[in-house]
């Protein structure tokens, strides 16, 4: 009898290292089927409408090349033993081979053209394949705002229609220059106020477009507040200027502008209506011809 340890017999030990070996050999065979797998494919993207130019590698061929055949994920996409060359699918009008270096230039390009392409030099395959990946340009994006009601915070969305256009990152000007794949954006008034403008640029493989500048709608930069002093500033010197006019006007005519029958463009307009002698008279309440009545009526006492 033991105690504090056990016994362990040698067949249980000899199936633990053979399981422990079995489960090493597996890993190690799945990391090289992955590194072979990376190894024998070379990914390239192309946009659509352009041409692709696909070459393999001669540097095996000791001899005349005497045959040559592409693939696009194992159907034939061109073939050539020495006579003319047979073309299939859409490569029969844009596929063109070039039979003494083996090269197939693919023209205006469209998502079908995509897969996998391999070829065959004298009927060996000695070069790895080739991804070839056709997505669309990006638009120019535009950026759009979401504020809260205190507009405290704000989030910046870059939008632009990216349907075809394959992986798309984003990237925010101002900000870190780091492209991610999230197209919004959280400002808060705290941390951006200083900040002028915002733009967002968006870029894929084949191409990259930037939108047009939005102001800050959490601004509170120096510029801003220049703007709005300016415009009150002219505010207030049109309203003097225009007071002044009135009072001048008021001077010169005798009355105010809204006084007179004539208007700005008429040459009475600044003058002061005269009044004949008559009126003046009148103005007194009283005429002459009045007051000569009254002397007539008047009786004379003795």
């Amino acid at each position: 009898m033991f105690s504090g340890s056990s016994l362990v017999s040698p067949s249980f030990m000899s199936k633990m290292w053979s399981r422990e070996a079995s489960t090493r050999l597996a890993g190690c065979l799945c990391l090289l089927l992955a590194v072979s797998s990376a190894d024998s494919e070379i990914e390239s993207y192309r946009k659509v409408g352009d041409e692709a130019v696909l070459r393999p590698d001669i540097s095996f061929v000791t001899s005349t090349i005497t045959s040559i055949n592409w693939k696009q994920d194992g159907n034939i996409a061109a073939d050539w033993e020495g006579l003319e060359t047979d073309y299939y699918r859409q490569f029969v009008e844009r596929g063109s081979l070039n039979t003494t270096n083996g090269v197939l230039t693919i023209t205006g390009l469209t998502p079908m053209d995509s897969g996998l392409y391999t070829s065959e030099i004298n009927s060996e395959k000695k070069t790895p394949g080739l991804r070839l990946i056709v997505i669309s340009p990006v638009p120019q994006p535009a950026v759009s705002k979401s504020c809260d009601a205190e507009s405290t915070s704000c989030t910046l969305t870059c939008d632009g229609d990216t349907t075809g256009a394959g992986p798309v990152t984003y990237r925010w000007t101002p900000g870190d220059d780091v492209w991610t794949e999230s197209r919004e954006l959280r400002i808060a008034k705290n941390g951006s106020s200083g900040v002028k403008e915002f733009s967002c640029e968006l870029r894929n493989p084949v191409s990259e477009e930037s939108s047009l500048p939005i102001p800050n709608p959490l601004s509170t930069a120096p510029g801003r507040q220049l703007n709005i002093y300016t415009g009150v500033t002219m505010f207030t010197a049109l309203l003097v200027a225009l007071l002044l006019l009135a009072t001048v006007h008021r001077c010169k005519a005798g009355m105010w502008f809204f006084q007179k029958t004539s208007m700005p463009w008429d040459s009475d307009f600044w003058r002061k209506d005269e009044r004949p002698p008559r009126d003046a008279a009148e103005s007194n309440g009283t005429t002459v011809q009045d007051k000569e009545h009254t002397d007539e009526e008047t009786p004379l006492s003795y």
